[in-house]
């Protein structure tokens, strides 16, 4: 669950006398959230209840009777903002201070609240607002909740994963047509409206990606027979490696270790398909689905930065602001690869400062590899370069297919326009690290100001369609990266965090 960063409250009631109590408790109530408190409260809320009268006696100076009130208040870290909408006659400047005499002083700007001033909101009324900032950066009851929901989600996701005695009564399927709507849901209950993907609440987007093989989902039934989990193996381009991934259990169902044969189907899916590998891009926001994916066999290969915007809500993640500083930062994924069949020797040219961190990714992953670091010169000829971009994310992917001696300009070019034209967040740029040209054009594009991500396990396809090869990542970041979050696991892990982001705290 996403925890807001703000409470907004709304009280509708008709302009009776009667009703005073109701909107006394109501505005001293959200004094008390906004942790205002002694005297100063105290001023605040005979300050608004004046303002609740001026409205009434503006209007009933104009003649309306009875007329329907709404009022309202916004507290964020900056401030507190009540808000007095009315439906009657129009208000404005000219008429809160000759209207309320006494009372509009008692109000006015720099004395109680910072701010005074009226909304015209054409067919609905007028509105008066009334600011005043607050004096701490959180909101107590707000910090409160959101460390209850982290221990929650931690412990849920620990769940996941180790089994229970009824574990084996739930049954683990292959989709079948028919079955999105309860896919979007459970997506939907998981993760409100903030999961990355918007595939997954169009059921019928859901039933036609896995007819087309793009998306191969796994599907885990109750003992009723509910749908009440979904794994998946997805292929948006019908290439020869894989992604697992897009996991939820209904949180009724929590507590059987129900990941663990998910994910297992999902690997025998890979395989009957005749995959030459599974990557996957496990949170860097807490342990769990990390250690699920090393106990299948799976190796890290790369962390990438700034992957998902600070308002989505992931399974067993934490909120996307630095505690106390109220500044939204995007979360990160590592990524994780399984290779299904046997891997080629390769030999791989890139910068003698990554040969370090490269050696024992590819020993992790039992892959035969000689590195090259000395200067090469650039081929010549045409090159093409892939951009792909991800609203719903805010990402882009630059790709080269070909290292040339045009190669640098055409890749700060597509940078320029990813961060220019689509906004992007975050950049990630792949470069054929078996060609000879990449280790001098990935230390150029680093003086430009990108770092290493790690390596795309097998992300570039070759002339043989059953074949693929691996990629030097790189990365920019453009919006700000929760880097004092990342939860990392595993000694590798740590040596490839480390090497990307610096020295991490123990």
């Amino acid at each position: 669950m996403n925890v807001p960063d703000r409470i907004e409250l709304k009280l509708d009631l008709p302009g009776l006398p009667e009703l005073a109590p109701l909107v006394n408790d109501f505005a001293s109530r959200a004094l008390d959230l906004a942790e205002f408190s002694g005297q100063r409260r105290d001023d605040l809320l005979k300050a608004f209840l004046c303002g609740v009268e001026l409205v009434e006696r503006t209007l009933a100076h104009q003649g309306d009777a009875l007329v329907p009130l709404e009022i309202g208040v916004i507290i964020d870290a900056d401030a507190l903002e009540f808000k007095i909408l009315e439906h009657g006659i129009p208000l404005g400047d000219d008429l809160d201070y000759a209207a309320g005499g006494d009372i509009a002083d008692r109000i006015r700007p720099n004395t109680i609240f910072d701010r005074l001033w009226w909304v015209q909101k054409g067919r609905e009324g007028s509105e008066l607002h009334l600011r005043v900032k607050r004096d701490h950066a959180s909101i107590e009851l707000l910090e409160d909740v959101r460390h209850r929901l982290d221990r929650e989600e931690a412990e849920n996701a620990l769940s996941d994963t180790s089994p229970s005695e009824m574990t084996g009564e739930y049954h683990i399927r292959d989709y079948r047509p028919g079955d999105g709507l309860e896919v979007a849901r459970r997506i939907y209950e998981a993760y409100g409206r903030s999961y990355p993907n918007p595939d997954l609440y169009v059921p019928e987007r859901i039933d036609l990606l896995n007819k087309s093989g793009r998306l191969h989902s796994i599907i885990c039934e109750s003992p009723a027979g509910d749908i009440v989990g979904h794994y998946a193996l997805e292929r948006p381009d019908l290439g020869p490696i894989g992604e697992a991934g897009q996991a939820v259990i209904d949180h009724r169902h929590r507590g059987h270790g129900l990941m663990k044969p998910m994910r297992a189907a999902v690997e025998a899916a890979g395989a009957k398909i005749g995959l030459l590998g599974i990557w996957s891009q496990p949170t860097a926001r807490h342990p769990i689905s990390q250690k699920m994916n090393i106990k299948f066999g799976s190796t890290p290969t790369g962390l990438c930065l700034g992957t998902t915007p600070a308002k989505a809500a992931l399974r067993g993640g934490v909120s996307g602001e630095k505690e106390g500083a109220g500044l939204a930062e995007r979360h990160s994924c590592f990524l994780y690869w399984d290779p299904i069949v046997a891997e080629p020797p390769l030999r791989a040219f890139v910068p003698e400062s990554m040969v370090s961190v490269l050696t024992s990714l590819y020993a992790a992953r039992k892959r035969e590899v000689v590195f090259e670091t000395d200067t090469s010169e650039l081929g010549v000829g045409p090159t093409r370069i892939n951009t792909h971009f991800d609203s719903s994310r805010g990402v882009a992917w630059v790709a080269l297919d070909h290292i040339t001696s045009g190669a640098l300009d055409g890749i700060l070019a597509a940078m320029n326009a990813m961060e220019s034209s689509a906004s992007a967040a975050t950049v990630f740029v792949d470069l054929p690290i078996d060609e000879s040209g990449c280790g001098q054009l990935a230390t150029q594009l680093m003086k430009k100001g990108l770092r290493l991500a790690g390596i795309g396990p097998r992300f570039r396809t070759v002339d043989d369609e059953r074949r693929a090869e691996d990629v030097l990542r790189l990365q920019l970041n453009v919006a700000p990266v929760d880097i004092t979050g990342l939860v990392v696991e595993g000694d590798l892990g740590r040596a490839l965090a480390e090497t990307i982001v610096g020295q991490l705290d123990a």
